[in-house]
């Protein structure tokens, strides 16, 4: 005997993909940016600031889903505030035995937190 297969509702088949872009708020309306384009994000009073090379926007949203969106296209929480692009970091800088951050393209700066140090290692295999 065959099994009986629930035919899929048209709400299953919409979640059941991932769209490639983040949704900002942008001069009134929603604007979608592919992640390669995004430097870091960062939290700030309960928003989210996009930091491309190109300027900063306003995400909708807050900094732990966004993580769980982004993480799995190469994004890093270096730390409680701050998610990275990968591909845009250049650089681990040690400021003192406890202290760094990650130099990114663009001249810009992250910190990364102590307690994640292990956990880019890993990422990175060094």
């Amino acid at each position: 005997m065959g099994s009986l297969q629930r035919p899929t509702t048209n709400d299953e088949r919409r979640t059941s993909f991932r769209i490639g872009r983040i949704p900002v708020r942008l001069d009134g309306e929603i604007r979608l940016v592919p992640p390669r384009d995004i430097l870091y994000c960062v939290a700030d009073g309960g928003r989210v600031t996009l930091v491309m090379a190109a300027g900063q926007v306003r995400g909708a949203g807050r900094i732990g889903p966004l993580a769980r969106q982004l993480e799995p296209l190469g994004f890093f929480r270096s730390h409680r505030a701050y998610l990275v692009n990968l591909e845009h970091v250049r650089s681990v800088i040690p400021w003192t035995r406890n202290a760094y951050s990650l130099s990114l393209e663009g001249n810009k700066e992250v910190p990364l937190s102590k307690h994640r140090l292990g956990a880019l290692r890993q990422v990175l295999g060094w």
